[in-house]
């Protein structure tokens, strides 16, 4: 089975439910192969039942024949914690995060809490240090890596 002539059309199937197609691969474990399709969406937690759904429209594509090696089909997500890249952080307005600093940046390592405002020269997140809000203000720059946060 060729991915580069399967992976356009999981896309196409996708973008045509509201889904973005993160990665497809072929991945073995143990003596199990699987075709692994990771799916998104913004600001929407994948349940169950979309997964099963995306699962049926795909297994609709694959024509395995009697020369492919057997493989398993998984779809998953890319988990409650994604990663938000930077570029794509406008569209988490009002989103609780997680904000890991560059190393050398004075201040906490990690900055959790929600996304209030977005420039093009910072972040601003509302957070609860030790029972007190307060509004941190993160230069662009500054930022490691963004990931959703899960409110506890």
């Amino acid at each position: 089975m060729d991915l580069n002539l399967l992976k356009p059309q999981i896309k196409a199937i996708l973008t045509d439910k509201g889904y973005r197609l993160m990665n497809v691969h072929f991945l073995n474990e143990g003596d199990e192969r699987y075709l692994r399709v990771i799916v998104d969406k913004y600001h929407h937690t994948v349940n169950l039942d979309e997964i099963v759904s995306i699962s049926e429209a795909i297994d609709q594509l694959i024509d395995v024949d009697a020369e492919s090696e057997p493989f398993t089909l998984d779809v998953t997500t890319t988990g409650a914690e994604k990663e938000v890249p930077l570029h794509e952080v406008d569209d988490y307005l009002n989103t609780y995060l997680s904000v890991t600093l560059n190393d050398g940046i004075k201040g906490p390592p990690v900055v959790t809490g929600t996304l209030v405002a977005v420039s093009n020269e910072r972040l601003s997140i509302t957070t609860n240090l030790k029972g007190r809000i307060k509004n941190i203000d993160i230069p662009r720059g500054d930022i490691k890596s963004i990931k959703r946060a899960l409110k506890f």
